[in-house]
């Protein structure tokens, strides 16, 4: 048990557990000191079941069945002794009919254990749940004026828009073959490619120090990183939703990938790319060249917004996907099929660039939903077995530097890295990650470590794309050696990508 999360119940609340077992009479309990577990057990695990659709989020965390060791250990019969915020809640439930869990029995009744009081709240009740979308609708109707309408409409047509699993046609050259079918994959999209999935490899390479390191490229993308993916999501979204202008702050990556995209299924939406006013100009001139708009501003002066990186765009009837909340409100669309390609590699760490954090955010809220589904139904592109993933340790490599050779990682403001780090603790402290999950900042002699063992291994990549190989050196004394461990290449950026021959 995470000590985080377990914590010795007090003697008062295990009485009025004991009290409501007490209250049901049961006759088989027997008189040895631990007599009472299996019937206290049983009893829980009926009150469970009985309440399986409100508490489904505790009966899917326990299986549909809290064990006799995990009762042995709340009522101190067992070493380590105590319980996990989730057991702790279901007793506490239990014991109070439903009405109320470890926090809300501590405050209301015993005030001099606050010190024991969580600081997250589970939310279980799946009435809740169901009326989730039209919550959202309701608060979209009091949302900041600073958001456009453009950027409105499109919020609300994914919250209203249900998820199908059938061909569906976005236009005359783009048909979605399904949402989730491994046998039917959308990426690298046809007619202009073969899908398939996995998209990209995965191979065994050689790190010194380390005896089971594999690499998933990324660079075999039409325009040579994990961007690619993002641009056909955004393709498919442009069409789909009628976008006349996108701005988006790019280094250049995700703007060529987006308008190659653009360019090959003859979609009209402007891209309006606003780069720093030091980007290279060989870099600018490529995004220029292939169809984008191209804006430039000072990105190290103030912290920018999607109503200002509109205006510096003069983007008057669209949107800004700078910070990825507009286009993808539920934050599994991106990257959702890599990301469960990286997930069946079941490796036990897995290290990933972390630039506006969009691809490992998207991996851990894929990991989320598949440890929450676990005794249900799961994604059929799931082939890794979730207790092997929750035990996986996800390290998101980046830099502050902004001298640093992973320039396309640095950012002077990402104001939702807060966000994804609150995510990665939230996710630790109901064990759906290993307890190594963060986000980790690189040294630079590591970079050029990294990049010395990619030139010998031969490995198509620019540093940033190779930040979780400098990660893994830098942390090398702190994993063992013979563990397995992912390195995921974002690949090297095409700028001057060909348009490909409709596949026959």
């Amino acid at each position: 048990m995470k000590p985080k999360t377990s914590k010795i119940i007090p003697i008062e609340i295990l009485n009025l557990i004991l009290a409501k077992f007490n209250s049901e009479g049961a006759s088989n309990r027997g008189t040895g000191k631990s007599s009472f577990i299996l019937p206290l057990k049983k009893s829980v695990n009926n009150f469970l079941k009985s309440n399986q659709e409100k508490f489904s989020l505790y009966f899917s965390k326990f299986n549909g069945s809290v064990s006799d060791e995990l009762i042995k250990r709340a009522f101190n019969q067992k070493t380590p002794s105590g319980a996990t915020k989730y057991l702790r809640d279901i007793l506490c439930y239990y014991a109070t009919d439903g009405k109320n869990d470890w926090n809300e029995i501590i405050t209301q009744d015993f005030s001099q254990y606050k010190n024991l009081l969580d600081e997250i709240k589970i939310i279980s009740d799946i009435s809740t749940k169901k009326n989730i979308l039209q919550e959202i609708l309701d608060k979209l109707k009091d949302v900041d004026a600073k958001i456009s309408k453009p950027e409105l409409a499109v919020i609300k047509k994914q919250v209203k828009r249900p998820q199908q699993n059938k061909p569906e046609r976005i236009s005359r050259l783009i048909t979605i073959p399904s949402l989730n079918n491994p046998l039917k994959p959308e990426f690298p999209p046809s007619p202009f490619y073969n899908p398939k999935f996995p998209a990209t490899n995965t191979y065994k390479i050689n790190v010194p120090g380390f005896k089971n390191v594999w690499l998933k490229d990324e660079s075999i993308n039409p325009t040579g990183s994990h961007k690619d993916r993002m641009g056909w999501e955004i393709t498919i979204n442009a069409l789909k939703f009628k976008l006349k202008e996108i701005s988006i702050i790019s280094s250049g990556t995700a703007a060529i990938a987006i308008q190659h995209m653009f360019n090959l299924f003859q979609v009209s939406t402007k891209l309006k790319v606003l780069v720093d006013v030091e980007i290279n100009n060989e870099i600018k001139g490529a995004i220029r060249n292939i169809g984008c708009e191209v804006y430039e501003t000072d990105l190290s002066k103030n912290e920018l917004w999607d109503e200002q990186i509109r205006k510096l765009t003069v983007n008057k009837k669209g949107i800004d996907i700078t910070y990825r909340e507009t286009m993808d409100i539920h934050n599994i669309q991106y990257y959702d099929w890599m990301s469960y390609e990286i997930l069946n590699i079941n490796p036990d760490f897995c290290f990933i660039p972390f630039g506006t954090g969009d691809l490992f955010t998207n991996v851990l809220n894929i990991v989320n939903k598949e440890f929450n589904s676990r005794n249900f139904i799961h994604d059929p592109r799931l082939e890794g077995k979730i207790e092997k993933i929750i035990k996986c340790h996800f390290l998101g490599a980046t830099t502050n530097n902004s001298k640093s050779k992973l320039e396309k990682l640095f950012s002077y403001f990402l104001p939702s890295l807060y966000k994804h780090k609150e995510f990665v603790e939230q996710l630790k402290t109901f064990s759906c990650v290993g307890k190594m999950s963060g986000i980790y900042f690189v040294k630079e002699e590591f970079v050029d470590e990294a990049i010395k063992i990619a030139v010998k291994e031969k490995i198509n990549c620019e540093p940033s794309g190779i930040a979780g190989l400098a990660l893994l050196l830098q942390m090398k004394e702190q994993i063992q050696q013979d563990k397995k461990i992912l390195i995921v290449n974002t690949g090297r950026t095409n700028y001057y990508p060909e348009k490909p021959s409709i596949q026959r």
